[in-house]
């Protein structure tokens, strides 16, 4: 007779879990800074409107967004990163990489922007510029302001990290795609406060790749028999 595993054993694996996890979101999060920090750098020279003039003048509605998108997507980023390994549905990697690619460049062209206009990269009271959006079903953002909309917890990221794989497939389209409805109420309400402008532009950008995302992600995850 196999003998069963003491309560104490088994709280043991899940501290070990635990801590497996936050020390891989730890690392992901570390590597997305560094690769944002590294893409603003290097698209700083050339980020210009198409009529050569650059955007260096923002307002302060502007800045902000720029500022919370950019940590928005830094955990898009990192959850991406999390889902990246061996036994995840090819299908979901090919979307988590996807995603990766796409916020990494604009991390690259927000941070650029905010950079040429000389204005600080971290927001130093978040989310102040949204105007249309309430607390419900979002997680939390940054300390400090108010919670991003769509935000995964820590919890929430360390779990991902420490799933199995096939587990951790299905996780991350439910993570991610509350990510990018939060992303895109923040990028509607530029819009409707900024209609014009590069700004506005790369917001109604977002919208509309995010957008079909989240419905890709939707019919993944019914295919699961998974709830949103």
């Amino acid at each position: 007779m196999s003998p069963t595993p003491s309560a104490s054993g088994t709280r043991g694996g899940t501290v070990s879990a635990t801590r497996s996890g936050r020390a891989v979101l730890a690392a992901s999060l570390l590597v997305v800074a560094v690769v944002a920090f590294a893409v603003g750098m290097v698209v700083r020279p050339w980020i210009v409107d198409v009529e050569g003039s650059s955007n260096n003048s923002l307002s302060a509605v502007e800045e902000g967004f720029l500022q919370d998108m950019s940590a928005h997507h830094q955990q898009a980023l990192a959850m991406a990163q999390l889902v990246d390994r061996p036994g995840v549905d090819p299908r979901v990697l090919t979307l988590a990489r996807q995603i990766r690619v796409e916020q990494a460049n604009e991390v690259g062209t927000m941070t650029g922007w905010l950079q040429m206009a000389d204005r600080p990269i971290g927001n130093p009271t978040p989310m102040s510029w949204m105007t249309r959006y309430g607390s419900e079903g979002h997680g939390h953002g940054g300390g400090g302001g108010a919670p991003m909309p769509g935000m995964a917890t820590e919890d929430e990221l360390a779990a991902l990290g420490s799933m199995p794989p096939e587990q951790a497939g299905t996780r991350f389209l439910q993570l991610m795609q509350r990510h990018h409805y939060g992303g895109i109420a923040m990028a509607e309400d530029l819009v409707a406060q900024v209609p014009e402008g590069l700004t506005s532009r790369l917001a109604r950008s977002m919208v509309s790749t995010q957008s079909k995302e989240t419905g890709l992600m939707g019919a993944m995850l019914m295919e699961r028999g998974a709830t949103s």
